[in-house]
């Protein structure tokens, strides 16, 4: 077998290495902002949650909640 020394053959495999370089640089940039939005997410949803709780547990403790006018649809509390 003869060695490539062909200048439009050695730029072409160049041409396309670099291509795919880039495309998986793009994929592994995809899937690093995918994981860092999960992240995000889930950290809101942790801090909302809590929140939610801790504002829940404050009105059932003053009572506010059985003085409350609730709609139909919302049942009431009875303890």
């Amino acid at each position: 077998m003869h060695p490539i020394d062909h200048y439009e053959t050695l730029r072409r495999g160049r041409e396309e290495l670099l291509k795919q370089a880039e495309y998986e640089r793009m994929a592994r940039r995809a899937m690093v902002k995918q994981a860092m939005n999960l992240k995000v997410h889930r950290k809101v949803a942790h801090w909302l949650g809590s929140r939610l709780g801790g504002w829940g547990e404050k009105l059932e403790q003053t009572g506010k909640f059985r003085q409350a006018n609730h709609l139909p649809s919302t049942p009431s509390r009875t303890e």
